[in-house]
């Protein structure tokens, strides 16, 4: 079987050597395009490992051309455009909600933001063809040197940590819990060296040598898989506190949330909410910018809301506000996660959280200042752009566990709790996923989302706007839940949380340590079998 596929290898090595140019180049976009099956919502692994082997073997040739360099960064470069133009091309769906004002912009989404992350992966192509090795022990070169880069994409200007690698392992899965150790960042490390171990396969050296890394990768997926099973053994036994909170989810296209529009949705909310038993619940949550206006600054809307629901209800909802400055003008908008309690006389505000991870240019823009010429501010209806609020806060509220709060694809950073003494008791997420339509795009939240229960070892509560509204467990399994584009509400027992997972204690040193121990094993392998198989096995080119 092995000398089959060295067979078909050598085949398909000479046939991919022979491409050059735009050919090649775009080959690679389709390779890169063809690889996000890997991801939610097929989890397609077989094709995530043709991707990444493909591009392994085209950077390997890239060391014999005139300008290996620029060559390597240049077929990283085409590769990941096409990964990055399949994986977030959805969020072009955002643009066409008001088209008449923002169509003419939908080249930013399918151009400028593909082409902008693939710059990274254009980065590790180079820097892998300047120091990695001719043996087998690239591959552990390949995943250093990616990961490093994808560490960066995940970080810098705030970051964008969309489709980790290690996102292609489904969240709630047995490999999945591993996030408990390492964390998605540590996933990826695994997924890197997994899927482009087979491209091993075809290289210098005996072929004993060149069988490592795809025996290490099978060896790796074993034991994160035992764990995992290990872990799961138990996950049927969590359990479930006192509290009891109603989710609501309205399905209503994004194109329809108009600022005149918010009375009757608003009694659409209402309406909704009242269908639950209010008086068995602590809390009713609907999900980020469920009305299209300023709520806390409405007092038509606070007094509806007020005459809508009983007294003593308490409600967790996302909305737009301003501060303002002297003379009365804004001069800051955020948005923000609210708790208002419902009394006799009025609605009184218990608690809020700002958002602080911003999406680019929905909610920010860091152009600002150029796209101004443009009459561009961002896609916010309600205000030109909104400010970060001060970071992650647990919320106690009273009759409540203390609660994190995450907004829409705050969801999407790693670790962004609170730590130590404020460590919530669960997470809630809020998110309007109406923007992006019947796209991969909410699906891919929604798994990523999971990660972070896993991560954390605490459920989460999910309520979305169009998107999947339930609760997460701390294993990332979606164990109750309203499917996506359904309008019904869902009353949920609140589920207890774990003691904090190693991960959340160690954070990215964990990864980090493992990114290094197994590249340097990979590398020592590989030497070694070369090295003292050389001299009794006739070493093959693999071409």
């Amino acid at each position: 079987m092995v000398t089959g596929l060295l067979h078909r290898a050598r085949r398909f090595r000479a046939a991919y050597r022979a491409l050059s140019g735009w050919r090649l180049f775009l080959l690679l976009f389709f390779l890169g395009g063809f690889s996000v099956l890997g991801h939610a919502p097929f989890f397609a692994w077989p094709a995530y490992a043709v991707g990444l082997s493909a591009l392994v073997l085209a950077l390997d040739d890239a060391k014999s051309r005139q300008r290996p360099l620029r060559s390597g960064f240049i077929r990283g470069f085409w590769f990941a455009s096409g990964a990055f133009l399949a994986g977030t091309g959805w969020v072009a769906n955002a643009f066409l909600v008001s088209a008449e004002d923002y169509a003419w912009l939908i080249w930013a989404p399918l151009i400028v933001l593909p082409a902008g992350l693939a710059l990274f992966w254009g980065a590790a192509g180079a820097l892998y063809v300047r120091f990695a090795p001719r043996h087998a022990g690239r591959i552990g070169v390949f995943t250093v040197i990616v990961m490093a880069l994808e560490f960066l994409r995940s970080t810098i200007l705030s970051g964008f940590p969309w489709n980790l690698p290690g996102h292609v392992f489904e969240a709630g899965g047995a490999i999945s819990q591993t996030a408990s150790l390492i964390g998605a960042h540590g996933l990826s490390v695994l997924a890197l060296f997994v899927f482009s171990a087979p491209a091993a396969l075809s290289g210098r050296g005996p072929r004993l040598a060149r069988e490592i890394p795809l025996v290490m990768g099978v060896g790796l997926l074993l034991a994160s898989w035992g764990y995992g099973i290990t872990r799961l053994s138990g996950a049927d036994d969590i359990a479930r506190t006192d509290n009891q909170v109603l989710l609501v989810s309205l399905n209503l296209p994004q194109s329809e949330k108009r600022y005149a529009a918010r009375h009757d949705i608003l009694e659409q909310y209402l309406a909704l909410s009242r269908t639950g038993d209010l008086s068995r619940v602590e809390a009713v949550i609907w999900p980020e910018g469920a009305i299209p206006a300023m709520l806390l600054e409405s007092p038509d809307l606070l007094a509806e809301l007020s005459d809508g629901l009983p007294p003593g209800t308490r409600l967790i909802t996302g909305t737009a506000r301003a501060e303002y400055g002297l003379g009365g003008r804004p001069r800051a908008y955020f948005n923000s996660l609210v708790s208002i309690s419902l009394e006799e006389n009025g609605a009184v505000l218990e608690a809020q959280y700002d958002k602080s991870r911003l999406v680019p240019f929905g909610e920010s823009n860091p152009l600002r200042l150029l796209t101004e010429w443009f009459g561009f501010d961002s896609l916010s209806e309600l205000a030109p752009y909104y400010s970060p609020g001060a970071g992650a806060r647990t919320l106690n509220l009273e009759g409540l566990p203390g609660l994190a709060p995450l907004i829409c694809y705050e969801a999407v950073y790693p670790r962004y709790s609170p730590r130590q003494s404020n460590r919530p008791d669960w997470l809630l997420n809020i998110s309007n996923d109406s923007w992006y339509g019947n796209s991969s795009g909410p699906q891919q939240l929604l798994n990523q989302t999971q990660y972070r229960a896993i991560e954390e070892g605490l459920p989460l509560v999910r309520v979305a706007a169009a998107g999947v509204s339930g609760q997460i467990d701390p294993y990332g399994r979606l164990i109750e839940s309203i499917p996506s584009k359904s309008t019904e509400v869902l009353m949920i027992t609140l589920l207890e949380g774990l003691h904090e997972t190693p991960y959340g204690k160690y954070g990215n040193a964990l990864w980090v340590i493992v990114l290094l121990v197994l590249a340097a094993v990979a590398h020592f392998l590989s030497v070694v079998a070369t090295t003292h198989l050389g001299r009794a096995l006739q070493p093959t080119e693999g071409r």
